[in-house]
């Protein structure tokens, strides 16, 4: 069985919130959902890309083709395929006039199938996994700062949120992790937009989810969100939190 929880949250320091999130076929853009499934999901997070113009729209369009994908199981292929058609229909939207023309956004997406899971992201939105007593990054940003540190080098500051890929452009392919038989019990994946992750540090996820055999999914979302908040967060927030039970 998994559990899933997620929560958007506009933040205090944005006047808009590019943030949007898909649970199977329910979309959110605000608040927060849960819900509880056997043994299959599909879960994504778009972050419109802050600083250009209609990214929320953009994050929109790319949410509702994913919560239409009731093809199943899927595979590695059919994914690229809507990574592709999502792209397609971001660069169309652009072509509306020139106020849409520079609308893009990230994603990060996890299908899970009974032991089995994909996990895919284009930007610097992530998908982390725990199991007791450790989290790990099952996505790779696509940032100059990840380039930069690829490359052994210092990153340099002021481009910590300067991403090369995104949804709505010509560099639009997917890093893609095909985790076979890598699902187990009590696992605990989390995915979030960089209003999250950017002001948490793996000890504070670790802390937080060495509790969530106590604590609801719902729970675990909001004490991330109000850490994040606390910690200075300045741009829209969301998370999603899917438990193997």
């Amino acid at each position: 069985m998994l559990e899933i929880a997620c929560m958007v949250d506009p933040g205090v320091k944005k006047p808009a919130n590019d943030d949007r999130v898909a649970i199977n076929s329910t979309l959110i853009s605000q608040n927060s959902h849960t819900e509880t499934v056997d043994n299959v999901c599909l879960v994504a997070i778009c972050d419109g890309v802050g600083g250009e113009a209609y990214g929320n729209e953009a994050a929109d369009i790319v949410v509702d083709i994913f919560s239409r994908l009731s093809v199943t199981p899927l595979t590695v292929d059919i994914i690229n395929e809507y990574i592709t058609k999502a792209n397609e229909a971001v660069i169309a939207a652009q072509k509306t006039d020139l106020k849409h023309s520079k609308m893009t956004t990230t994603i990060a997406g996890l299908y899970i199938n009974g032991d089995d899971f994909i996990a895919f992201n284009v930007g610097d939105s992530r998908i982390y996994r725990y199991r007791d007593p450790y989290i790990s990054q099952i996505s790779k940003d696509h940032s100059i700062r990840q380039e930069q540190i690829d490359l052994g080098l210092e990153p340099k500051p002021g481009q910590e949120n300067v991403i090369t890929h995104y949804l709505g452009g010509t560099c639009a392919t997917p890093e893609i992790v095909n985790g076979i038989g890598r699902v187990f019990d009590n696992d605990v994946y989390i995915l979030c937009s960089d209003g999250v992750w950017s002001v948490l540090t793996d000890d504070d996820f670790e802390n937080l989810l060495s509790q969530s055999q106590e604590l609801s999914v719902e729970k675990s979302c909001e004490t991330l969100i109000s850490l994040a908040l606390q910690k200075g967060s300045k741009d829209n927030l969301s998370i999603i939190i899917c438990r193997r039970v």
